[in-house]
């Protein structure tokens, strides 16, 4: 399937039902080259909308155009220009992560030359090489991500969908990950759905804010932190009134500063007393005011 250049991945009131409960509602929105990060609380869609890009559960209304194509007609062609990381995955605890890349590579159909060489880097890029004819059942949490990452990347995929991709990872992990995902965006759609927002702050050429099966604002992150530069509150508060403060305002951090309790309070609706922060906001002060209960 020939690539265009400018290459679109669009979705058209794509809605998916399990019975009365409506995950993902009418969701429109158009993808185009770079880095699109997906936030959103648990239950809010991120992995409903993943598995129908992926073509893993059935939509229950809507397209998914790639190139102008739905996805459904492509077929593996679509497969081939796509890389998939899952959430969760049942792994072949017996397989080495050679030997699990080289069966995933036979099933992508990669010309086993492409393939040797494919997997050659992946490993040493994703820190495995060592490790490479040990088995995945003694693998930790952190580096079977990795294997994962790898897997997804077989093929050279021109969409690729990254479903919480540092899960468990240690922090010089996490940032080695992020760095790489970064340096792939050049001429692909990567969709990375996480919850650890300073995971996409810092690489996202866009975010996309979901709540409850909706779309609720897609912007680059610095514009969506403007946003907010008037709704961050820092104040006093004794550690008895902590509860109350929080029933009644989406409370961010609570710290300690010069032996005084301070909390970081988020909303259009401010407590009295303490000090905006029109500086120093974060995509953390942004996920609390969007997407905060």
């Amino acid at each position: 399937m020939g690539v265009s250049r400018n290459m679109k991945l669009e979705l058209i009131n794509l809605t998916k039902q399990y019975g009365n409960f409506t995950a993902l509602d009418h969701v429109n929105i158009t993808f185009t080259e770079g880095i699109y990060g997906i936030l959103g609380a648990n239950g809010a869609g991120k992995s409903t909308m993943m598995n129908l890009l992926t073509d893993n559960i059935p939509r229950t209304e809507g397209k998914i155009l790639f190139d102008g194509t739905d996805i459904l007609k492509l077929g593996k062609d679509f497969r081939r220009a796509l890389g998939y990381m899952p959430q969760q995955q049942g792994y072949y605890e017996h397989m080495t992560a050679q030997t699990f890349l080289s069966y995933m590579a036979d099933l992508k159909a990669i010309p086993k030359k492409q393939a040797r060489a494919e997997i050659e880097k992946l490993l040493e890029i994703t820190n495995l090489s060592d490790v490479r004819h040990k088995k995945l059942g003694g693998y930790s949490g952190g580096m079977k991500q990795r294997v994962l990452l790898a897997q997804a990347l077989l093929g050279d995929p021109k969409v690729v969908i990254l479903d919480e991709p540092t899960a468990g990872l240690d922090p010089k992990e996490r940032i080695r990950i992020r760095n790489f995902i970064s340096s792939l965006s050049r001429g692909r759609i990567i969709l990375l759905a996480t919850h650890i927002v300073s995971d996409i702050e810092s690489i996202s050429d866009q975010i996309l804010m979901m709540k409850h099966g909706h779309v609720v604002g897609v912007d680059t992150p610095a514009n969506l932190v403007d946003s907010v530069a008037d709704k961050v509150k820092e104040l006093p508060c004794e550690p008895g009134d902590l509860e109350k403060m929080q029933e009644q305002y989406k409370v961010g951090n609570v710290f300690q500063r010069q032996g005084e309790t301070w909390v970081r309070v988020v909303g259009d609706k401010l407590p009295e007393g303490g000090q905006y922060v029109p500086d120093h906001l974060t995509l953390e002060d942004v996920y609390l005011y969007y997407l905060g209960e």
